[in-house]
């Protein structure tokens, strides 16, 4: 039930990523709702979880805004396993290593999606051009999950039962 209620926010975090900040002068900044949950779900959640939702909210945002299918959806699962991978590697996972993943994960998003689309001649971009989008998408993910973090470790987290195999009512 958390996965869909997850996956709800999700949404509703692309829609307004797609409308409320493209509007000015709201579009001066515009945060990646959907790579932060993801992060946050792959450090609650896990590898699979973590892929399958990026994998539905990145083809959703192809089918609804992107310039052909697959590029969002291969990024986003590409970036949600990365982030499940990297915080399998810690033993403690705090709100530091949380800011890192997601500092790396903004970084990887952009240049993927650069990539695909200079490969495909999509994009008008030069390289300067994205090395500031990553580094300004950085700084603006890195702000937007040391605010989401507390709602994320108390909606997100699994309880200590579900680590011994008992299921809690309602999961």
């Amino acid at each position: 039930m958390k996965i869909f209620v997850t996956f709800i926010a999700l949404w509703i975090g692309l829609i307004l990523q797609s409308t409320v900040f493209q509007i000015p002068p709201y579009n001066a900044i515009q945060p990646d709702f959907v790579l932060v949950g993801l992060v946050l779900v792959a450090l609650m959640r896990g590898t699979k979880p973590a892929l399958f939702l990026g994998l539905l909210l990145g083809l959703i945002q192809d089918v609804v805004f992107g310039s052909f299918i697959g590029l969002n959806a291969f990024a986003l699962a590409v970036i949600a396993y990365f982030a499940a991978a990297a915080f399998a590697q810690f033993m403690h996972k705090n709100i530091t290593i949380t800011f890192l993943v997601t500092l790396c994960c903004s970084f990887i998003d952009v240049w993927l999606t650069f990539g695909f689309t200079r490969m495909f001649g999509v994009t008008a971009y030069s390289w300067i051009a994205v090395v500031y989008q990553s580094l300004e998408q950085m700084l603006i993910n890195g702000i937007l999950v040391l605010l989401l973090y507390p709602l994320a470790i108390k909606f997100l987290a699994i309880s200590a039962d579900n680590h011994y195999g008992k299921v809690p009512d309602g999961e």
